[in-house]
């Protein structure tokens, strides 16, 4: 064991990426699926939003002019948003030719044969609807912004907090002070694959307080393979911990294998440095 502590690198380190994108991994599993899946079901919503969804927008921008036509069709009503509507086909003339035309209206307000006032948009007639409806009455999921609140955002912010627990974790291998820890218990994450170990352990700060943390061990790596070992009855293992000398209860068991070995121009400054 004293030898795996002094094959840790001095401050500053260099640090391999994989124990870092490793530290609180299901935080990357959850928060990343989600604002990819969200900002691509977002984005198509968003295009196809520049079809139908718009020609509402259009008949309120203009220029229109008011049609009188009359109701040829009532459909059953429909609920939405707690209230209930009919979608409601008529007819009109409009500049001497016969349109026909289709809105959502509050239910109970037409019957077949009834009049019926049109508002008709002037570049193109064929975009109309009957004054007090509305040409659509879609689902909300059909909009971005639902997608957005839905996945986007919490997914979001599942990333802000585990990039922030990566910061501290570097901070804590790049800078951290090197002690003996001992295993205390080690058992498998349940219904987690990859297969997860959880450790247990104690150690010694830089002042000699007996600190206790528990962390998931990927089973497969270097370190997994060192504690899938580990027996209650059996001697106890020691492996380094790396703390953080303002905050020790940031800590976290490495191994060497897990930091980048120094460049020879880093090696060589620093035996010019011993020397002086």
């Amino acid at each position: 064991m004293p030898h795996e502590v002094r094959s840790i690198p001095p401050a500053p380190r260099r640090v391999r990426l994989r124990p870092l994108l490793a530290h609180r991994w299901p935080l990357l599993a959850a928060g990343l699926p989600m604002v990819l899946m969200g900002s691509l079901i977002a984005w198509a919503m968003f295009l196809q939003s520049g079809g139908k969804f718009s020609l509402g927008p259009l008949l309120d921008a203009g220029p229109t002019q008011l049609a009188n036509g009359a109701v040829t069709r009532v459909h059953d009503s429909v609920a939405f948003d707690g209230r209930d509507w009919n979608d409601v086909r008529y007819e009109f003339t409009y500049e001497g030719s016969t349109v026909y035309g289709g809105a959502f209206v509050e239910a109970g307000r037409y019957s077949v044969g009834d009049e019926v006032q049109v508002e008709v948009l002037e570049r193109d007639p064929n975009i109309n609807r009957a004054v007090g409806g509305t040409l659509h009455i879609d689902r909300r999921w059909l909009y971005a912004q639902f997608w957005i609140v839905i996945l986007v955002a919490p997914g979001a912010l599942i990333l802000m907090g585990w990039l922030t627990g990566v910061a501290r974790l570097r901070q804590v291998l790049v800078h951290g002070d090197v002690s003996v820890g001992k295993v205390l218990d080690v058992a498998p994450v349940p219904y987690l694959l990859p297969e997860t170990l959880r450790v247990t352990y104690e150690f010694r700060d830089h002042r000699a307080q007996l600190r206790r943390n528990r962390h998931w061990v990927r089973a497969r790596g270097a370190l997994g393979a060192r504690l899938r070992g580990w027996r209650p009855d059996g001697e106890a293992a020691s492996l380094p911990v790396l703390h953080d000398r303002r905050v020790p209860h940031g800590n976290r068991l490495l191994l060497a294998a897990d930091f980048l070995e120094q460049s020879a121009d880093q090696v060589d400054l620093e035996d010019l440095l011993r020397r002086d």
